[in-house]
């Protein structure tokens, strides 16, 4: 639901910010109450220990946890009350509201379990571009992302930012110039964006803004907050552009991910002498394009067969291609379990693929779209088959 009373959203706050909990714990946490239970958060908090424990199979951490949550409930509430009196929503996972592109990109593993927004949420369902790169991008690479979002805007397409300097400034300023619209992700709370609410009132108003985030509200700007930041750009938009990368950081990281993901990653091509890794990722397997984001195929054609050579070396990589006298093992192996849970020596058989059991445990661990079933032996399934309808 999309939540204007505090009482729930008092709830929700602290379901998803558990302490220690990763974002895939609580998402299944989410669903074993919800939906599996079919229970209401205020039943949910209203057990004890006891209850927790023979309901649920906590361990004796988890119902640390979960008890201290219960406790901070008071405290959150405030919270929750500040959020509804100044304009605030919040999009629980389980809200026809969620964007469906998050959940695709993310999945289980890395979707938030809230989304705290201001301005209009349509927004969220709307076809939307990333295009990132560094805080220290030369004049090239914002020239480039001027172009590119310009162009997105005058497309009715929704640019994403990170309200980085550098390119993600560039980005939003040139899409609201355009008359386009926007969404920035913020690397802290909302409560805590007061400045940028002001200088972007106007166009929050008009319904060509949308301000989100994922964190606690009142977390302040943290670098790893803002690392954190980079994949809820990246899982919002359906197109990426990257106008400037090195060899390692945010930047870097996002779009390997993305190509990992099997996902379509647009670079600049780099001009001669520029000193950035856009040929680097080129030659990974990125659609090289030219300065107004256009593909160029001559280049994209000769850079082809350099990512998959590179992909097949990295074993265990997820969404590596692995492939052997014409047979893509990686795209087998994942269509294959969508039909159940498997051990790794029932795959081999089924298959009969000639992977040794290290490599082909690597490959089903690393890989985002498969899911580990604990036991012995443990046995992989894909995320769909167990993330039932909530994904």
């Amino acid at each position: 639901m999309i939540m204007n009373g505090f009482t729930d959203c008092t709830y929700w706050i602290a379901v998803a910010h558990l302490p220690g909990w990763h974002t895939e714990r609580i998402n299944r946490f989410i669903v074993q109450v919800v939906h599996e239970k079919q229970m209401a958060w205020s039943e949910f908090f209203g057990f004890d220990k006891q209850a927790w424990r023979k309901i649920f199979a906590f361990s004796n951490n988890e119902l640390a946890d979960i008890e201290s949550a219960k406790n901070d409930l008071p405290r959150l509430a405030f919270i929750a009350e500040q959020l509804q009196n100044e304009g605030f929503h919040i999009i629980t996972l389980n809200s026809p509201g969620y964007p469906a592109v998050l959940k695709e990109n993310l999945k289980m593993k890395g979707s938030p379990p809230l989304l705290y927004i201001k301005g209009r949420k349509g927004l969220l369902q709307e076809d939307a571009i990333a295009i990132v790169g560094s805080r220290s991008a030369g004049k090239i690479a914002l020239d480039f992302t001027d172009r590119v979002a310009r162009r997105s805007s005058e497309e009715s397409k929704i640019v994403v930012s990170g309200f980085a300097k550098g390119v993600d400034r560039q980005a939003l300023d040139s899409a609201i110039a355009a008359h386009g619209k926007s969404i920035i992700v913020l690397p802290q709370g909302i409560l805590t964006f007061q400045s940028g609410f002001k200088k972007y009132y106007k166009s929050i108003v008009n319904g060509d803004l949308l301000v989100l985030s994922t964190f606690f509200p009142k977390a302040g700007w943290d670098v790893g907050l803002a690392m954190a930041r980079n994949a809820y750009i990246y899982g919002l938009a359906r197109e990426i552009y990257v106008a400037e990368t090195d060899s390692k950081g945010g930047t870097w990281e996002g779009a390997m991910d993305g190509l990992r993901r099997h996902r379509t990653v647009y670079v600049r091509i780099p001009e001669p002498g520029e000193k950035n890794a856009n040929q680097k990722l080129i030659d990974l397997g990125a659609v090289p394009v030219d300065m107004d984001g256009n593909i160029r195929r001559d280049v994209a054609e000769s850079s082809g067969e350099l990512f998959e050579q590179a992909q097949s070396q990295e074993a265990g990589e997820p969404g590596a291609i692995y492939c052997n006298s014409g047979r893509d093992y990686g795209k087998e192996i994942i269509e294959f379990l969508k039909q159940g849970v498997y051990t790794s020596k029932e795959i081999r058989l089924a298959l009969n693929i000639d992977w040794d059991a290290r490599k082909l445990t690597a490959f089903l661990r690393k890989n985002p779209n498969v899911k580990t079933v604990p036991g012995k032996p443990v046995k992989f399934t894909r995320n769909e088959v167990v993330e039932g309808e909530l994904f």
